[in-house]
Order: C-alpha cells, then sequence, then structure tokens
C-alpha cells in the first residue's frame, strides 16, 4: 500500500510515537521510512537581531540548533534500529510546513506521519499547529499520531 513513508520528528514523546508507528507501517507493507527533523532558525534568532555582539552569536545559536537537530536524529535512528526497523534520516532548516511537504515532495513519500502535539507550546496558539499545516497543504495523505 505504501513504499515510502515519511517520518517526523522534534524529539518530543508524541513525535517519537509518531515515529515509531511509522516504523511499524513501514515494517508490515516493506516501505522505505525516512525521519526529518526540521529546525526553524528564525525564532532561535530574531530576539537577538539587534543585540550587542557580544550578547550573543547568530553562528552559535544556529550551531547548538543544528546539534541539537543532529542529536535528535540520531537518537531516533539509533531507538528504531534497536527495535529492527531500518531508517534513512533528513534534516531540514527553515518553516517546519513547507520544509516537511517539500520534503515529502522531494522523497516522493506517499505517507507521512506526525504527532499530534510537539514542542511548539504558546507558538501553536499564534500560529497554528504544524501538524495542522501539513494536513492541509501535503500532496500526500497523512496521519496524525495522538
Amino acid at each position: 500500500m505504501f513504499t515510502h513513508i515519511l517520518a517526523c520528528t522534534d524529539g518530543s514523546d508524541p513525535a517519537n510515537r509518531a515515529v515509531h508507528v511509522a516504523a511499524e507501517l513501514a515494517r508490515t507493507n516493506g516501505a522505505d521510512l525516512t525521519v526529518l527533523n526540521v529546525i526553524d532558525v528564525t525564532p532561535i534568532v530574531a530576539p537577538y537581531a539587534n543585540a550587542p555582539e557580544s550578547a550573543c552569536s547568530e553562528a552559535l545559536l544556529i550551531h547548538n540548533a543544528e546539534e541539537a537537530q543532529t542529536e535528535v536524529l540520531t537518537r531516533t535512528r539509533v531507538q528504531l534500529e534497536q527495535s529492527g526497523a531500518k531508517c534513512s534520516t533528513l534534516a531540514e532548516t527553515g518553516n517546519a510546513v513547507d520544509r516537511i511537504v517539500h520534503a515529502a515532495e522531494d522523497e516522493h513519500a506517499d505517507l507521512i506521519v506526525i504527532g499530534s502535539r510537539g514542542l511548539g507550546g504558546f507558538r501553536r496558539l499564534l500560529l497554528g499547529s504544524v501538524s495542522d499545516g501539513v494536513l492541509h497543504h501535503a500532496h500526500c495523505p497523512v496521519m496524525v499520531v495522538r
């Protein structure tokens, strides 16, 4: 039924559950599994845009975000491999909804699996959730795991 599944994670518990559901679906269907993490550096860097040089380094903030991204993807891949699942990982930077939708198209995914709640918190109240955005813009079916 599915040949390539894109599982999205931000490292949160709901995202981890979604990744494990995606891994089971991939195993059951003999599908390829790609695990995606997206970082959006805009909210990380924007508060410091007018700060004095000594207050913070934009490059350091981005570097720390990229390190955290690598850690999330590595931890997720190791957990999946320990459970017998194989996956590839993909790291993206930008708006989460846009990058997920584009990654699904680029990877020729025929299913996106995403958690219903992530690390967004207050931003979700202002901007809407990532899962809602993906549901509205994806070219393929989307499974939201609660």
